[in-house]
Parts: C-alpha cells; structure tokens; sequence
C-alpha cells in the first residue's frame, strides 16, 4: 500500500512536473541579461509585467503561460521574463507608462518596444498576441534568403560611398573603371576566405581590361583586417555599414532562426560582433560586373554561399 501512494505522488510530481516545464520558460535574469541573450539568439524579449495582487495575472500564470502551445511559440522565438511591477519592476513600469495589469512588454534586443498588450487572454488569444509581435520581427528583419533575388543585368547602381579598413573612402560616383563588385559574408566564411585568394589571380588581366575589383564585407574595420590577414589580399574591402551596398544590389537576407542560432553558438563574438547591428542579416555571395556608367553587364547570384563566380566567366565578361 505504501508503495502504491509513493508511486502515485510520484506520477503526479511527474505530471505537475511537465506541465510545468511544457509551458513558458521565464528566466531568472534581469533585462540586460536578457538583451544580450536577445542579441545572440537572434530573438525578442517578452516581459510579463505582474502584481501580487492581480486576478487576471494569476490566471494568465495558470492557464495561458503553461499551455505546452504557448511554450513551444514563447521558448523558441522569445527570451521570457516575469517581473513584479511594485518590486524590481518599477522602473519598468514607469518607463513605459503602465497603469494595467498585467502588462505584457514585447521588446527587440535594444530595449525598444515593439508591442504592448494588457489583460488577460487564454491560450488561443495569446498565441494570436505572439503572432503578430513575430511578423513584426519579420517585417523590420527584411528579406529571406528565397525573397532576394539581386539586381538585374540592365540595372544601374546608384552612388554610394564607403570606407575600407584603414579609413580611406570609396565613392562608387568618381570611379571611371568597369568594377567587379564581389559580396562576403565574413572572415568566419572559410568559403569566402578560399575565394578572395583564388581571384588574387586576376590583378594583371583586371589591368589589362581597365577594372577594378573591390570587396564588399559586411564586417566591421577589425574583423576586415582578419580578412586580410588571412587571405593576403591587395583587393580593397569595404565595411558595408548598414548593409546600404548589399541593400542596394538586392543580395541583403536574414537567415531564418536555426541557421542564426548554429552560427551564434558555434562563432559566438565573431558573429554577433562583428557587424553593424545583431540582426544576423548577410549579403548573398554574388558578383556583379559594372561598366563606367556603373551599369551591372554581368551577374553571378547563387543563394548556395558554397557556388561562387568563376575567374574564367569574370573574365569572359569583362568586355
């Protein structure tokens, strides 16, 4: 008999248990922990902004945030956070002006609200709620990597102006060359690394033919200079700031969540760094040729970052 009670509670422990951690999974961490986990992950930050005292916040703690659907959404796309609003909370609560409780903060990796909700929704409701804060973390990430296609031979760029590594500014308008135009994703890229080297090659002939070869990364001056180093390259490389050069040939993406979590975890600062924002965003490893009137004559797109332009078709089109 004792065994059987003893194996009862056991179960029920066992059933409390993972209806418990099926639901969400809010951290024990404060805000700026949870930016930068944000920032890493490549997720939003959902806050739950409670009081003691609340009904609806009771309810939503035991029926709509251990819903196993409403973790699955929250633990994957969410860095989750409870916080009482008369205790560490405060400044929270007087930040963003709350009188309603409870108060739900969707915040991007900055800090910056993204969506604010209050009250009490049952699962369905919230999943709803978690819905349209994701699209909106779609919208403003931009493109996927199927959605970009690249400008178009015919297209012409228009003026832009960047610095390389050591400073010195590129301006697209006072070139009188025909220019390569060649995307990196980085450093990291042991592809993009093997493919400068292969076209160290082409100096002589680019000569010949009246072009230029610049490099466009989306990397930071200090990372570029690793680039360098370990390339050994004499091309000039350009710090995209904003991704403004890879936005304007069409080849800007952001990678969808598992391949931005792969990278994170596997080239940490190097990945999370190394650009102008955490939005995990790359250029597509693509090549354009434009003539003097910086009009694009030939292109190489491949979404497969593995498949680059070859030297011999960059030199057949550079005519």
């Amino acid at each position: 008999m004792f065994k059987k009670i003893v194996l009862s509670l056991l179960i029920l422990v066992g059933i409390s248990f993972n209806a418990q951690s099926a639901g969400i999974n809010f951290q024990k961490i404060d805000l700026e922990a949870a930016k930068k986990i944000a920032s890493q992950e490549n997720k939003l930050i959902f806050i739950d902004l409670f009081t003691t005292w609340c009904g609806p916040c009771k309810l939503m703690a035991k029926n709509t945030f251990t819903d196993p659907r409403i973790g699955e959404m929250f633990n994957k796309n969410f860095v989750n956070l409870a916080i009482d609003a008369e205790k560490e909370g405060l400044s929270l609560a007087k930040e963003f002006k709350v009188v309603n409780y409870p108060s739900f903060l969707f915040l991007d990796p900055k800090g910056k609200l993204v969506q604010y909700d209050f009250g009490y929704y049952n699962p369905e409701q919230f999943l709803e709620v978690g819905a349209s804060v994701l699209k909106k973390k779609m919208s403003q990430s931009g493109k996927t990597l199927d959605q970009v296609t690249g400008k178009m031979i015919g297209d012409k760029i228009d003026n832009f102006n960047a610095k390389d590594h050591l400073g010195n500014t590129f301006s697209l308008s006072k070139e009188n060359k025909k220019l390569v135009i060649v995307f990196i994703r980085g450093q990291w890229c042991p592809y993009c690394n093997k493919y400068i080297e292969t076209l160290q090659n082409l100096t002589p002939e680019l000569k010949s033919k009246n072009a230029r070869l610049v490099i466009i990364s989306p990397e930071k001056p200090e990372f570029i200079e690793k680039t360098i180093s370990k390339t050994k390259t004499e091309y000039t490389v350009l710090y995209d700031e904003g991704y403004k050069i890879a936005e304007a040939f069409d080849v800007l993406y952001t990678p969808d969540s598992e391949t931005l979590n792969f990278y994170n975890s596997k080239l940490k600062e190097d990945f999370a760094n190394s650009r102008s924002d955490h939005s995990g965003r790359l250029p597509v490893s693509a090549t354009f040729i434009l003539n003097e009137g910086k009009e694009i004559t030939w292109r190489h797109f491949d979404p497969d970052y593995k498949n680059r332009a070859s030297v011999e078709d960059i030199l057949k089109n550079l005519n």
